[in-house]
């Protein structure tokens, strides 16, 4: 430790000569390793189904570059100049960011439908602040935030690594600058810095870990839950000065360590792993041994394979080429998507192969050609090197610039008219819209209420409180349980109540089934923990119900996909019938004991594509219909387990073919009424309209 609390910097110039002399080839090739396996994994290369860790790879580069920085300035001066500091980051991600920004808002203005406009439109505005992941972070706990079809998703990294720089050389200016104890003693200063950074390291994983195993939503995007990354490369900054003291051999060896660790963990993890957490712990240990290889043995074994040239090329278009890869393939995407045959909502890799390559050229090319004539150029101009000031004024404009694409596209979006999209062509129904794009896309729960919960909640309300029609005297008495393929048969049932005299109770969180399996959260990239609680304290409720006639369950298909087996792997068809019965195996006896007849709707037809962005952009309905065979019973293996587990009390309603009775599936019910809200819901207003029928086939259930 002695060696450590010397002031390691003699006091001279930082010149340009001493900087070249401290350049890192290794760490430029490292940047090539995290971008390459970032644009794969978007592009949606298979074997590289952890290449999402390679923005951890960013992080701890990025905390000790930064760290190194600010310390070998405190180390010569004595103090921290927040103002140099920040002058350089402007200069540095400012400019190209903004580039990025407002070209994404010209490109979405021509790609994207009006109606997936407005949104995107928020998200530019929130990454040009600065605060993305925050944003996204919010989104995740929502209600059907399709957050990975934002072509500005990936900024939510930039607002953690922007968020960092301003709090931690604060912080160090608080603790050490402002007080001058770095002049009168190193150790001092030295003995500071690392209780602050350990601080935060320890405090940062604690929340990682605890936030990541609980579902929480702001796990994945928080700054909270990723400080630790950058702290453990801060921390290897301190060490900087001992480093060099390691053998050549051992420094060979700590880089293939890390070389393995890093490249294993692209290969072997993927969405279903729990993360950030403790699982991100090894991915930063890897980029930390390859950092202390590199300081003794930069020209030997892994270290100088980073430092051949060619990686270092891509590694120095590594910020440029993350800025463009993910709006090129996302926007490429929304105007050329490739329907996924099974109905599954399209996403960035469904983009046609021949699209997603396309994308990837064009995003590299952009990368190369703004970084030699914009991020470069702007990063040493002269007139903003020669004055903070200026670089400061200057960052202002690019983040206006930013913001006025912004507010173009969600003004040329308000601007945008609306007529409906078919006539009527029989009787009309009496219930109100949908007609237009618009106004399907909003057709639907408008907020998290208690009784339709959001993610993260766990609360049931008293049955009471979600009851629909008369406390006594129903004609019938209905419990309404499940997800959002449950909550989408609530208007149809709500009229059915109103017509009929029945009660009906309601209780339906987002993505979470009654059956008693473990389920990925998509949004949250996690275990839906919150599910698993919620549904226990529902059970309970339902318990509570009295003289119930039947317990109605609505549920999506997708479950097969996204349930969770015991080792936290996802399901796969060989695996989802086992599981799934014993999953229901613990909860269907439980619904019988609570009513004599458990109905289950089979999950509706499911369109390859988004219904109001299609519709908004033809003026055929047709040319947005399906084909049935592909898209319609695709939850066999999940009923044959429910019906398996409560044979004498299991029913189920197929409206199959009232939906879709021919061969084309529609989009628009003959009423005029647009159908689906997105990809897989059905409208309020399509459901009301569906409730004599409703009402009739759950008569038949209840015999």
């Amino acid at each position: 430790m002695a060696s450590l609390l010397v002031n390691p910097t003699t006091p001279v110039a930082d010149s340009r000569r001493a900087r070249r002399d401290r350049f890192r080839g290794d760490i430029e090739g490292l940047r090539a390793v995290a971008v390459t396996s970032v644009v794969a994994f978007h592009a949606g290369v298979g074997f590289l189904s952890g290449g999402f860790v390679g923005v951890d790879v960013f992080f701890v580069l990025s905390g000790f570059l930064i760290t190194g920085l600010l310390v070998d300035e405190l180390a010569r001066t004595g103090r921290i100049s927040l103002t140099h500091f920040y002058a350089r980051r402007v200069r540095r991600l400012l400019p190209l960011a903004a580039l990025v920004l407002a070209s994404t808002a010209a490109a979405t203005q021509v790609l994207v439908p009006a109606i997936d406009r407005a949104g995107v439109a928020v998200d530019l505005a929130a990454a040009a602040l600065g605060v993305a992941n925050w944003r996204f972070a919010l989104e995740a706990t929502q209600y059907m935030a399709d957050t990975d079809k934002s072509p500005v998703l990936h900024f939510w990294s930039l607002g953690v690594e922007e968020q960092f720089y301003v709090v931690w050389p604060l912080l160090l200016v608080a603790l050490i600058g402002m007080s001058g104890v770095a002049r009168r003693s190193w150790s001092v200063a030295f003995r500071r810095m690392v209780w602050v950074l350990g601080g935060v390291f320890v405090v940062s994983l604690l929340l990682s870990v605890q936030q990541t195993s609980s579902g929480a939503a702001g796990a994945y995007y928080g700054l909270h839950t990723r400080a630790w990354e950058l702290a453990a490369g801060g921390g290897l900054a301190l060490l900087r000065p001992v480093l060099g003291e390691l053998t050549r051999r051992a420094a060979t060896g700590a880089a293939w360590l890390g070389a393995a660790l890093v490249v294993g963990s692209m290969l072997l993890m993927d969405e279903a792993t729990p993360f950030p957490g403790i699982a991100a712990a090894v991915p930063v240990l890897g980029t930390v041994l390859l950092l202390v290889g590199g300081v003794k043995a930069g020209d030997r074994g892994v270290s100088a394979l980073l430092s051949h040239p060619w990686p270092r090329f891509v590694g120095r278009v590594s910020y440029a080429w993350y800025l463009w890869h993910w709006p090129c393939l996302t926007l490429a995407a929304a105007r050329w998507p490739e329907d996924a045959a099974d109905g599954s909502a399209t996403t960035a890799a469904h983009a046609r192969p021949a699209v997603v390559v396309a994308a990837l050229v064009v995003s590299f090319l952009l990368a190369v050609a703004s970084h030699y004539l914009v991020e470069q150029p702007m990063r040493a101009a002269p007139f903003l090197a020669a004055s903070r000031r200026r670089s400061a004024q200057w960052g202002g404009v690019f983040v206006a610039t930013s913001l006025v694409a912004a507010c173009g596209l969600a003004v040329s979006t308000k601007l945008a008219g609306e007529q409906p999209v078919a006539a009527v062509v029989e009787a009309s129904t009496d219930v109100k819209g949908p007609r237009t794009p618009s106004e399907a896309r909003a057709s639907r729960p408008k907020d998290s209420t208690p009784c339709y919960t959001g993610y993260a909640t766990t609360d049931v309300p008293e049955p009471q409180d979600c009851r629909i029609g008369p406390a006594d005297g129903g004609t019938r008495t209905i419990a309404l349980l499940g997800d959002s393929h449950a909550q989408q048969w609530l208007p149809a049932l709500a009229r059915a109540a109103k017509e009929k005299g029945w009660t009906v109770y309601h209780f339906a969180k987002p993505s979470c089934t009654m059956t008693d399996v473990p389920i990925f959260h998509v949004q949250a990239k996690g275990r839906y923990t919150a599910c698993e609680q919620w549904r226990a304290n529902v059970m309970d409720r339902v318990a509570q119900i009295d003289g119930l006639d039947a317990i109605v369950i609505g549920r999506w298909k997708d479950y097969k996909d996204i349930a969770l087996q015991a080792d936290g792997s996802r399901a796969t068809p060989e695996t989802i019938s086992d599981l799934w019965a014993a999953g229901s195996s613990r909860t269907y006896p439980r619904l019988a004991e609570a009513a004599p007849r458990v109905v289950v709707m089979t999950d509706t037809p499911r369109p390859p594509h988004d219904v109001p962005s299609c519709l908004s952009r033809t003026d055929e309905p047709a040319g947005c219909a399906f084909d049935r065979t592909a898209t319609t019973h695709q939850d066999g293996a999940l009923l044959a387990a429910e019906r398996a587990a409560a044979p004498k009390a299991f029913r189920t309603i197929d409206l199959t073919p009232v939906i879709c009775p021919q061969q084309s599936c529609p989009v628009v019910s003959p009423a005029g009424l647009i159908m689906y809200r997105d990809s897989n819901h059905l409208t309020d207003g399509y459901s009301e309209s569906l409730w004599k029928l409703m009402a009739s086939e759950l008569t038949k259930a209840m015999a």
